[in-house]
């Protein structure tokens, strides 16, 4: 009787320990499950995650936008940009952008006071000044929109240079030309239909082949009559170089580092094509669009500070007329 008792409780362990185990069949259909819910979750992930990031971009966008009027209500005009000598004939007397004289209206009084505007006139990257390193290599992040991680980026905003322009002293259509006092009563298409400031992912940064649209295009032996010209002169010539570098700095303007121009709708197919040097100076704007890696479009501030979207699909004509500040559009 105990020896049976014994068995018994033997066998009564073993199927208690039987049962505590899991087939290879089961274990295979749990990790399907969790690789399932995995497949289901890490794209809804992302896309919170890309959200988040093209939220800051917006509040970026609307924090220079603000900045951008407190200066107007200071100075009596926005910001400007590769300011003009007071000789009257058109020359630029430095490369600096408008986001330098924003700083103190973004809690950044001390290093705007950094800067030394004695070296204004040779602060270029090709022609750095020891003076300036410090400036010129802060990294800011109101300055920089989250979606693109590129380390060296210290700039992902452009501001709305616009297209060449055949009238003399009006080198470009945008509000931020040349020979243009950006003053509020010289935007006369109005400030909420004027754009003003769009995003532009930043260059590769690497040797060898161009990475489009990243990179900027430049023909060999460009001609510098008209952007339409630039442009097609760009797509049939060979290549001279690719500036790579974009997005590098945000105290120096022109279509390398600080502008843009509404020649063709944002992220279009080409890769951005424009007459400049190896150092980034800009002889012309040619197709210099906006660019974001956010899904469908760009954000865009306007010249009475609201910031919308604009869609890669958007109408090619309304996107000219936004481009441009007294066309009568």
């Amino acid at each position: 009787m105990a020896t049976t008792l014994a068995v018994s409780r033997r066998h009564g362990a073993a199927r208690r320990i039987g049962r505590r185990a899991f087939t290879l069949i089961e274990v295979l259909v749990v990790v399907g499950i969790i690789g399932l819910l995995m497949g289901l979750l890490l794209p809804a992930v992302q896309s919170a995650r890309e959200a988040g990031r093209r939220l800051q971009c917006v509040a970026n966008l609307r924090q220079i936008g603000v900045a951008m009027h407190a200066y107007n209500a200071v100075h009596d005009m926005f910001p400007p940009g590769d300011l003009m000598n007071d000789r009257g004939v058109g020359f630029s007397d430095n490369h600096l952008s408008e986001l330098l004289y924003l700083l103190p209206y973004l809690e950044q009084g001390p290093l705007y006071n950094a800067f030394n505007m004695s070296f204004a006139t040779v602060e270029w990257p090709s022609t750095p000044t020891l003076q300036n390193r410090t400036v010129r290599n802060t990294q800011l992040k109101v300055f920089l929109c989250p979606s693109d991680g590129e380390p060296r980026l210290l700039n992902s905003f452009r501001f709305n240079r616009g297209r060449l322009d055949p009238r003399p002293l009006h080198r470009f259509d945008g509000p931020f030309s040349f020979a243009v006092l950006p003053r509020p009563a010289a935007i006369t298409d109005g400030l909420s239909n004027t754009a003003f400031v769009s995003e532009r992912i930043a260059g590769s940064f690497q040797g060898g082949a161009g990475h489009p649209p990243q990179d900027i295009q430049v023909p060999l032996s460009p001609i510098f009559k008209s952007d339409d010209q630039i442009i097609e002169d760009c797509m049939r010539r060979p290549v001279a170089f690719w500036f790579k570098p974009a997005g590098r700095y945000w105290h120096v303007g022109g279509f390398a580092y600080g502008h843009y121009n509404h020649n063709a709708p944002p992220n279009d197919p080409r890769p951005s094509c424009a007459a400049i040097s190896e150092d980034g100076d800009s002889y012309g704007g040619g197709l210099s669009p906006p660019r974001s890696y956010h899904s469908g479009g760009v954000n865009v501030l306007h010249g009475d500070g609201h910031v919308a979207a604009a869609t890669n699909s958007i109408d090619l004509r309304v996107w000219k007329s936004l481009g441009t500040y007294n066309s009568g559009d």
